[in-house]
Parts: C-alpha cells; structure tokens; sequence
C-alpha cells in the first residue's frame, strides 16, 4: 500500500511539473542548490577531519543539529510542507494512521530535501574514516538522525495545524511561525556578536556543541565519536535518547494526524453584525471603491495578508540588531526607509490571494485601470499610515528629528514607487498561495524558488525606479544636508505618485488583457 501511495506522489509531482514550466525551472534549481550544499558539507567535513579528533566529533554534532532544526523551522516556515502527500487527500483513502505515516515518511525521505539529508548523512563517514568503530556505529545512527529529521518536521506541522483546529488558529500558529523565522537570524548574529565580545569563543563553541550533542537534535550524531574516543555510557546514553526522540514524535504525531483526519473542521462562530458592511459601507459606490474596500478588507481581517505585514514595523529592530544596539546612529534613524522599502512591494502578486474568486471579479466587467488602482489604494492605505508611525518612533529614539524630512520623503517614495511597480506585476504574476484558511504550512514543488525569484525582481525594480527619492534621502541621512532631505521629501511625493499612476495604467492595460490567463493560472493551482 504504501508503495502505491507513493508511485502516485512521484506521478502527481510529475503532471504538477509537466503543466508549469515555472513549477520544474524552480524544482531544478532546488536540487542545483542541494547539490551545492552537499558539495560544500563535504569538503568542510572532510576538512574537519584533518583538525583533530575533537573539532571532527564537534563538527558532525554541530551538523546534525543543524540540519534537525533546519528540518523543523525551513520547511515549516519558510519553504512549506509538500502537499503531494497531504493526510487530508489521502484519509479518504484505505489506510491505517500508521500506513499513512509511512507513507508520508517515505515520501519525505525520498524527496529532494530527504535524499540530500542522506547523502549529507553519509558525508560524515568522510570525518570517521580513521575510526573504525566510529564509522560502523554512524551506519545505525545515520539513518536514525535523518528519521527524527523528517518525522520530527512532519509531526510539527501537524500538531501545529491541531493547535490552530480552525481556520483563525492556524492562521495564527502560521503567523507566529514567520514571526519566529524573522527573527531567527538577527537572534544568530546577536549570539554571535556576543560570543566574539567574550574570551575563549573556541571553548565556548565547543561547550555549546558539547551541551547540544545531549538534546534531541543531536544525540544521533554524536553517537559515533563518543564511542570512538571510549565513552560508552554518554554514548548509551545518547543513542537512548535519540531513540525516546524517534519514538516520542512518532507517538505525537499519530495522535494528532489521527484527530485532525477524524474530525471534522472546525467552524468559525463569528457572526458579523446585521447591516454592517465594514469597508464597503465607507467607501465610495464605484469600481474603484468597492475594490478599495475589498482590498482593505483583506488587509485588515485575512491573515495572509497580515502575515506580511509583520516586518514592516520589525524592520526597525532587525537594523538594530545588525547595528549592535546602536540606536543614536544614522542607520536606525534610516531604519523607517528600510520599512517603506517592505511595505512597498508586499501586493507583488496581489491577484494570487484571490484563488478562484477571481472570476467573480472578471464577471463584474470592471476595467483594469479601476481594479489596479483600487487594490493599490488598499495596500497604500494600510502600508502609509504603518510607516509613518515606525517613521515617527525610530526618529524619536534616535532623536534625530532633524531627518524627519528625509527619512518621511524616502520611505514614501519607496512606498509609493512599490505599489506602481506592484500594480504591473500584480497583473502578470501568479504564485501557489494557501487558500483562505487553509494550512501556512503547505507549499507546491518547487514553488518556492519561483516566489522568491519574482519577490526579489520586484525589490530590484522597484528599488531603482525609488533611486531619486532614496538618493538625497541618504545624503541627508549620512551627509547632513538639511537641503537635501527637503529634496527627498519633495521628490519622494512626486515621483513616487507619478510613477504610482503610470504602474496603474500599465497594470491595467495588462489586466485587460491577460486576466483569462491569471484565471487559468489560478484555476492550475487551486487544483494542485
């Protein structure tokens, strides 16, 4: 059974990849970067095999705590759980919970990120060659050290989606989650910036690896050095625990797979009140109006939307951190132009939340140019006022308000050009998206590449259309010149409603056009 479950996975990946030549350039360049990762793991293990006996043991503990918490907080937060293998398309299926979850393991084993675990897995044999023992115990505690990796990655998402049980919690639990993956790096500098202020940064790495290879994610991987160097019962120990690990996961996860198959979705109880209209009874009764006010709606109540929302009042703290607490320094005082740079190119592919809706919106006859300007408008409203206010605070704990004028014209511009640039690309772009309510953990095959490719075009364009504004802003900011951040405040409103205006019409003349392909673009992936 469970061979068949996944014959079917490989050839629902392959008609998933066949249909989107998008889809299989981004999957390629996900196993290019495997690749390169494991090229690059080897030669650093083979390498800390040279150094020592005990920089060797403390480099495969380091890696395969690593990769354990890669496995829980990446695929998680960040890339997304594949949904080729979805319990909620498999339970009408005959299967055990059991069955199920082999299935599902194997399927995670067998998948580009399972099969470079692997192969990374086996690399540490590079370190063990010299230790005959070593490298006869790492057969055993390699392959345990990858199942605790995808079980314990999979029993995350699903006790995560059970915490949330209906719609609003598992939003919620999605936007704790990229809350925390926010703020993973700045946290990794901030404990490395204070161990390199601190004597003996060797001892106290090899401290925090030896502290480590007791935990979960690296008892497995320290097995095979501590039985090499003669310490049997830390290594009985370890292996114990890497053991309780595996068994522990398995146990949660069976459980909580088997209530969220079993029970039935959880309804939203809200009520919304008799003849209130939210939005829709503020703004005007036009086409442009009324998707202004849907717009709004999804910015203020969706939390997919309010997801992304999120680093833009952290875009302050995240320059904090790099700056090493500096907040009477130019950077955090320009931290609000960093802010207005975010909050900028959010709606990039605004059309893609839509889902299938969207033919609602095609079958209202609206033009483009009303549909482009009001989905801008709903983003600017939220965004401006947003940035403002971080504008505003950053300012006032640098005291620096002699750069209000500067720091406000750029990050407006910043916004203003975003939202121009996102009225075209909003209007040419469709991305794999969570359906409303749906789990913020899933994701397409190689979706993720393609995201994150047409994000960072829009960050590039719409950076260097924002130069004009941005430009005196920083002389200002660094060089002093009160003239210049007048300047910047004077072009940062003009040039960026200009070219607010014209991304409006080029959108829209984009929309006219193409909107059956968006459709069909959105209809492919509602089906994946």
């Amino acid at each position: 059974m469970v061979a068949t479950v996944l014959r079917i996975r490989f050839r629902t990946l392959g008609n998933i990849l066949g249909r989107s030549p998008g889809q299989l350039v981004g999957f390629l360049f996900g196993i290019i970067g495997a690749l390169w990762a494991l090229g690059t793991t080897g030669i650093a293990l083979f390498f800390a095999g040279t150094l020592g006996f005990d920089v060797a043991r403390a480099a495969v503990v380091a890696f395969g705590a690593l990769v354990t918490l890669g496995w829980v907080i990446g695929p998680i937060f960040a890339a997304g759980i594949d949904t080729t293998l979805d319990p909620a398309r498999l339970a009408p299926f005959p299967l055990t919970t059991s069955q199920m979850m082999l299935a599902i393991t194997a399927g995670g084993l067998t998948g580009v990120p399972g099969i470079a675990t692997t192969i990374g897995g086996l690399a540490t044999f590079l370190v063990w060659w010299r230790e005959p023992l070593a490298a006869l115990v790492a057969v055993v505690c390699v392959p345990l050290g990858v199942l605790i990796c995808v079980v314990a990655s999979r029993t995350v998402a699903t006790l995560a989606a059970g915490i949330g049980g209906g719609r609003r919690g598992r939003e919620i639990v999605g936007l704790v989650g990229f809350t925390l993956l926010i703020f993973a790096s700045p946290l990794f500098i901030g404990i490395t910036n204070s161990l390199e202020t601190s004597e003996g940064l060797s001892g106290q790495l090899q401290r925090l690896v030896a502290a480590l290879s007791w935990t979960p994610v690296g008892a497995a991987w320290a097995v095979p050095g501590d039985l090499a160097t003669g310490a049997w019962l830390p290594a009985l120990a370890k292996f114990v625990i890497a053991l309780a690990t595996l068994a522990v996961l398995w146990l949660l996860w069976n459980r909580s797979l088997a209530a969220s198959v079993v029970a039935p979705p959880a309804r939203s109880s809200a009520r919304r009140r008799a003849g209130s209209l939210g939005w829709f009874g503020i703004m005007p009764s036009t086409p442009v109006g009324a998707t202004w006010a849907r717009s709004l709606t999804s910015w203020t109540r969706d939390f997919r939307y309010l997801r992304q929302l999120i680093i833009v009042p952290f875009a302050p703290i995240l320059v904090a951190v790099y700056a090493r607490g500096e907040f009477d320094g130019p950077f955090f005082a320009a931290s609000g132009l960093l802010a207005g740079f975010f909050a900028g190119v959010l709606a990039y592919a605004d059309v893609s939340y839509d889902g299938t809706a969207f033919a609602t919106v095609m079958q209202t006859g609206i033009r483009g140019r009303d549909d482009r300007l009001g989905r801008m408008l709903g983003a600017a409203t939220v965004s401006v006022p947003l940035v403002l206010v971080v504008d505003i605070a950053t300012l006032a704990i640098a005291q620096r308000w002699d750069l209000l004028p500067a720091v406000v014209g750029g990050s407006m511009g910043l916004i203003l050009v975003g939202c121009g640039v996102c009225a075209v690309t909003s209007a040419i772009l469709v991305i794999p998206t969570p359906a409303p309510g749906d789990s913020p953990f899933k994701r397409v095959p190689g979706s993720t590449f393609t995201m994150t490719l047409a994000f960072f075009l829009c960050w590039l364009i719409a950076g260097a259309l924002a130069l004009p504004a941005v430009i005196p802003s920083l002389i200002a900011v660094f060089g002093g010149s009160s003239t210049a951040g007048w300047i910047a405040l004077g072009i940062g409103v003009v040039w960026g409603a200009a070219v607010f205006a014209l991304g409006v019409v080029i959108g829209g003349r984009r929309f006219d056009r193409g909107a059956p392909a968006l459709l069909a673009q959105l209809k492919t992936f509602q089906g994946m």
